[in-house]
């Protein structure tokens, strides 16, 4: 399984993929009574143009593009981007600046192009949205283009990303076939003796040896809540949160390891929880909201004689381009599931110790359940 995974030709998102987006974040555009969204937050700016830049950490210089309702997308980038911002999305126009600081003009001449001197423009203004350009720039260019109004876009924004595409939910189940397959080569080289910081380079080399995307960065948190920076020894237990990229697209799992031959408490707390992660994904299906999958792992949780789930804690997430989207399983968030939406059910608990119990699995919803994109979590690992 994970060497094939490896050596399979990746799913590619192309032009073809790269123009549906488009066009429907145009039909979302016109449903939300706007004349065009002024793109800036890297992930929505990767998901319309699939020029996946590492330029976004370079905060000096902005990358963006302008969606009209109507017409072609127009980036803005650095120059020496120019290229690869037109590879996937071939505009009619690209936009480009020579270097620090970035001309705020610039975008007003994107919008005097795309026939957009007056009119409504959406811009990441939503609570789960962050602007690629400071309060000064955005207040420098209201200024330069007083005809046009620049308003909260998140009707197309909340919406844009959070149905993935086959071609998107491919991509993701290889980028989490490849981590798997890094974990699976990492586990025999953990040994008694190591620490956490040790344990997470062994992790993070696979995913990069196994083709995780080196310009984008994936995760790996290793430990077990109570452990710190001591070095392990037989008997215990450790856990790892990890995902590498691909094309942008995170994978997001997390499995558990014992140092030596697990005893019974090991392998009962494992079952616990590989029993609650199988009642979680059972619930998940279209017309669901969040809240109640939270709901279902919440009972499951005291009927296996720990903590109910908090108010504020979630169980799962929405996964892409980010390791974290939209929706949260949490008990306050009431968004009904959909087919085409890609969750990580993941409950936990503490146990006495404070040791944290926790794995991980991808799913997709689809039009009568979900479908996994990741298996082997039930499976408690033994490092020799």
């Amino acid at each position: 399984m994970t060497e094939a995974s490896e050596t399979a030709v990746a799913p590619r998102v192309d032009a073809a993929e790269i123009a549906a987006r488009q066009a429907r974040a145009r039909r979302l555009i016109a449903a939300a009574g706007l004349d065009g969204i002024l793109v800036t937050q890297k992930y929505n700016y990767w998901y319309l143009t699939g020029h996946t830049s590492r330029e976004f950490d370079k905060m000096m210089r902005p990358t963006l593009c302008l969606v009209p309702a109507s017409g072609a997308v127009i980036p803005v980038v650095y120059a020496q981007q120019a290229k690869a911002a037109a590879r996937l999305s071939a505009p009619a126009t690209v936009l480009t600046y020579e270097d620090v600081p970035f001309p705020v003009p610039l975008i007003a001449e994107a919008l005097s192009a795309a026939g957009l001197g007056r009119g409504r423009i959406g811009m990441e203004f939503g609570e789960y949205e962050r602007l690629g350009l400071s309060i000064g720039q955005l207040r420098e260019l209201e200024a330069a283009v007083p005809g046009v109004s620049l308003v909260d876009g998140d009707a197309v924004f909340a919406e844009l990303r959070l149905i993935k595409t086959p071609t998107e939910i491919a991509v993701i189940r290889e980028a989490c076939a490849r981590s798997l397959a890094a974990w699976d080569r990492a586990v025999p080289a953990f040994r008694p003796g190591m620490t956490n910081a040790d344990l997470k380079r062994i992790l993070a080399a696979e995913l990069s040896a196994g083709g995780s995307d080196f310009d984008i960065a994936g995760h790996v948190t290793v430990g077990n809540g109570v452990h710190g920076e001591a070095p392990y020894d037989p008997g215990q237990t450790v856990w790892a949160d990890f995902g590498g990229t691909l094309q942008g697209y995170q994978a997001d799992v997390a499995r558990r390891a014992v140092f030596g031959e697990p005893t019974r408490a090991h392998l009962d707390t494992h079952a616990a929880i590989t029993a609650i992660l199988e009642q979680e994904i059972a619930a998940i299906r279209p017309g669901i909201r969040a809240c109640d999958v939270a709901r279902t792992v919440s009972d499951a949780l005291e009927r296996a004689g720990y903590p109910p789930l908090g108010a504020k804690k979630r169980v799962g997430h929405g996964l892409g381009l980010s390791a974290s989207e939209v929706p949260s399983l949490g008990l306050s968030d009431t968004t009904e599931l959909r087919p085409g939406m890609v969750l990580t059910p993941e409950p936990r608990f503490n146990l006495s110790t404070g040791e944290k119990v926790h794995i991980e699995e991808v799913v997709s919803v689809t039009e009568t359940g979900c479908e996994r994109l990741t298996e082997g979590a039930g499976t408690l690992a033994v490092i020799a």
